[in-house]
């Protein structure tokens, strides 16, 4: 099974969606993408905006149904039902910064209040966090980034990128955002976390390059690779 998560920085569904083609990816979440012209068992999008929204796409033999939202979630952490070869329950995540719950504090908060939805995996949460250890002490300890990591391992959860590079949080190699489209300005803020019972069959973490994705987004795709274990 291969995942991606990618913000595609605006722009329509046709055109921004497609550029993701070259990793054949069996579920792909894309942040601040446009809504499509229609939406299908392998096309779900999600937003306020219809300019800029959440998509959640599959390729054969998946297909997608989006599942009740709980009321009062933050935006966005969406659960979906991923019906396949692997069956599992997905949350799409796009975090934003209206306060009082902004980016991780709103992850932690939703993850909190879909607690029941975490005890039946297999569950993969995938997007973009807005969030990383190094701005832990920018909130509070029970709703930043270290304690969602911790919260999301209680349920079984850890990160695909972390757990093959071995890299502790906080100190990624590889930037999935550039501020301000800014080289030298580089943070790892998208991530995959997948069931620990499926990290035996982790192959493959990969994101993509500076260069390469420039002229598209102020993001990188982040694509894993798993044969998961269930």
């Amino acid at each position: 099974m291969r995942l991606v998560t990618w913000n595609a920085c605006k722009g329509p569904c046709d055109r921004k969606a497609p550029l993701l083609n070259q990793f054949t990816a069996d579920i792909a979440v894309i942040q601040e993408i446009a809504s499509p012209a229609s939406q299908t068992s392998q096309l779900v999008w999600f937003g306020d905006n219809v300019n800029q929204g959440l998509a959640v796409v599959a390729r054969d033999p998946y297909r997608l149904t989006a599942r009740p939202q709980r009321e009062g979630v933050p935006r966005y952490v969406i659960p979906v039902s991923v019906d396949g070869p692997v069956p599992f329950v997905l949350f799409a995540v796009w975090t934003l910064g209206q306060p009082p719950l902004r980016y991780v504090r709103a992850a932690s908060t939703a993850i909190d209040m879909y607690a029941p939805t975490f005890a039946d995996p297999p569950v993969v949460m995938l997007g973009d966090f807005n969030s990383n250890a190094i701005w832990d002490k920018d909130n509070s300890a029970d709703l930043n980034h270290s304690s969602m990591v911790r919260r999301l391992h209680t349920h079984g959860l850890v990160s695909a990128y972390h757990q093959i590079r071995v890299e502790p949080q906080g100190q990624e190699t590889e930037p999935t955002f550039y501020l301000h489209w800014d080289e030298g300005k580089p943070y790892h803020i998208d991530f995959c976390f997948l069931p620990t019972q499926w990290t035996k069959g982790l192959r493959h973490v990969e994101v993509g390059s500076f260069a390469a994705w420039r002229e598209h987004s102020d993001h990188r795709p982040l694509l894993v690779e798993v044969h998961p274990e269930t």
